[in-house]
This record gives structure tokens, C-alpha cells and sequence, in this order.
């Protein structure tokens, strides 16, 4: 088993919220720069980032409250 497979199979999480998904692309940008072939932000999470203009700290401080 490779290892991309190997993470594909467990999920990835999401280095914005710290929550972990299926690692696909359905739920992660295709990224070649990364070991297994995805961007770290969940696609939703980063959606929102960019729409808000928000920096990923910001956007994490906002998971931490909500969480809360």
C-alpha cells in the first residue's frame, strides 16, 4: 500500500479547523506540492477564508469560539 493511499484511507485533517475528513477532493483542493496530493484547508473552510478576507489565524480563532 502507498502511502498516498494510506492517507487517503484514513481521512486528512483540516489544518485550519483541526477536524478530519475523507481525503478526497470532494472535501480538499488538489494541491501536487503536498505528500498526498491535497491542499491542508478543507475546501469549505477555505472557502470561507477567501470569501471573508480573513487570514487563517482569524479563521481559527473563530473555530476555537464556536467550538467552545
Amino acid at each position: 500500500m502507498t502511502k498516498n493511499k494510506e492517507i487517503r484511507e484514513y481521512g486528512k485533517v483540516c489544518s485550519i479547523s483541526g477536524k478530519r475528513f475523507d481525503a478526497n477532493v470532494d472535501n480538499f483542493y488538489i494541491n501536487n506540492n503536498s505528500p498526498d496530493g491535497l491542499h491542508p484547508y478543507h475546501k469549505a473552510f477555505d472557502n470561507f477564508r477567501r470569501v471573508t478576507g480573513a487570514s487563517v489565524e482569524k479563521i481559527r480563532e473563530l473555530i476555537t469560539l464556536i467550538n467552545k
